[in-house]
């Protein structure tokens, strides 16, 4: 049986890297920066290619496409969201809310995220920059 709150999990994340990565990069740095397997990475890549998300050959550079572009823009809003929530409603550690809301941000609606704004009296499209924990796989 397959866990597919890991994959969203995972295929979030190499959406999210992407997105912020902001410019191609291969499958093999990708999955040093990512420290995924060879065949989890492919996987993903292929899910992810399927679904008109990015554009990718194996060997080649991988390119998030417009929509996937709007995706992820709109899941990292979701999953910076609800990291704030964790960590100022629930004071829960910055490592734990990070965590947390990476795993939860495919699977929120946009009117439970809503319901989280109003709660921390922000704007669902209210910039996260300060909570942006992706920037660590960046190191050039």
């Amino acid at each position: 049986m397959i866990n597919t709150v890991l994959v969203n999990e995972k295929e979030n994340l190499v959406l999210d890297f992407l997105y912020y990565w902001n410019r191609p990069i291969t499958a093999g740095r990708l999955k040093s920066r990512l420290k995924f397997k060879h065949s989890t990475l492919n996987s993903i890549l292929k899910r992810l290619e399927g679904q008109k998300l990015l554009v990718w050959e194996k060997y080649k550079e991988i390119k998030l496409t417009e929509k996937g572009r709007e995706s992820a823009m709109h899941v990292s809003n979701h999953h910076f969201i609800i990291e704030r929530f964790l960590k100022e409603s629930l004071k829960c550690s910055e490592e734990l809310a990070h965590n947390e809301a990476l795993r939860l941000a495919g699977a929120f609606s946009c009117e439970l995220i809503e319901e989280i704004c109003k709660k921390l009296n922000i704007s669902h499209n209210d910039s996260h920059d300060h909570f942006c924990d992706i920037r660590k796989y960046f190191t050039d």
